[in-house]
């Protein structure tokens, strides 16, 4: 049972079987359309409405409101990207919050360096269990934690009886390479004052920045600034030419 739980040791499998096996299916099948527009396609749904607009700003800051049947949608979506349940994430995030760049911080670049790209997410939520109770206290939630990599499995194994192994491949596993690489590149760049792209707009008490080079690939998280001085607002987007895309996706579904 605790192999199903999210945990670090098998996302990281996870991954490495992914990528071996993205590699086989360029070989087999080749550059194409199909093969492209895929992973664009996974990318959309796990990265763009999972993690930027569901995990991120509904379920960690709740900085907007819309149908629980499109919040149960999105959270799937994360689910499937294996950057970490619902209940995980949100727990990283809220200490990313709490100890921004400090050594506390889950993933600060000026303590981990390269490392925030290793995908370490195991963190003990009893140390912000008071801030959680709307997600340790849904069954929907808790499910999906505790059978976390059994979901996972489960959704390649109906894209494969769906279509194939070409459909699993480019529909699932490359996208969740995507997912686990843009993921880290947020975390990363976001607090880099000195790379290209980076400004930073309001003096908060961390190094967040601003990165415009990142921001349309990333929904507009790599506007890591404007976030951190207003956490609870739904748009990361403080200026007309600052690209969020996910901002779009909220305006569209948020309730007035």
């Amino acid at each position: 049972m605790k192999y199903l739980t999210s945990n670090t040791l098998v996302a990281q499998l996870v991954l490495a079987v992914a990528l071996l096996g993205s590699v086989w299916g360029y070989h087999t099948f080749g550059f194409t359309a199909y093969t492209l527009g895929l992973p664009v396609l996974g990318y959309f749904l796990y990265v763009g409405l999972g993690i930027s607009v569901t995990f991120h700003r509904q379920l960690c800051h709740g900085s907007y409101q819309t149908h629980p049947w499109i919040v149960k949608l999105g959270t799937l979506l994360g689910t499937f990207s294996n950057t970490g349940s619902s209940i995980v994430w949100v727990a990283i995030h809220m200490n990313h919050h709490r100890f921004s760049d400090t050594e506390k911080d889950p993933h600060s670049p000026a303590h981990q360096g390269l490392r925030t790209f290793a995908l370490e997410y195991d963190l003990d939520t009893s140390k912000v269990k008071w801030r959680m109770k709307h997600l340790i206290g849904d069954s929907f939630h808790m499910f999906l934690h505790r059978y976390y990599f059994a979901v996972i499995a489960s959704w390649s194994l109906f894209l494969f009886l769906l279509d194939g192994v070409e459909l699993m491949i480019f529909l699932h596993w490359l996208p969740m390479i995507i997912s686990g690489v843009m993921s880290n590149i947020v975390n990363y760049v976001g607090h880099k004052p000195n790379w290209f792209g980076g400004y930073r707009r309001y003096p908060t008490n961390d190094d967040s920045v601003n990165n415009w080079a990142w921001a349309f690939l990333s929904w507009g998280e790599t506007l890591h600034n404007n976030h951190h001085k207003h956490p609870g607002h739904w748009s990361h987007s403080d200026r007309w030419w600052e690209v969020d895309i996910g901002s779009y996706v909220v305006r569209l579904i948020k309730k007035a």
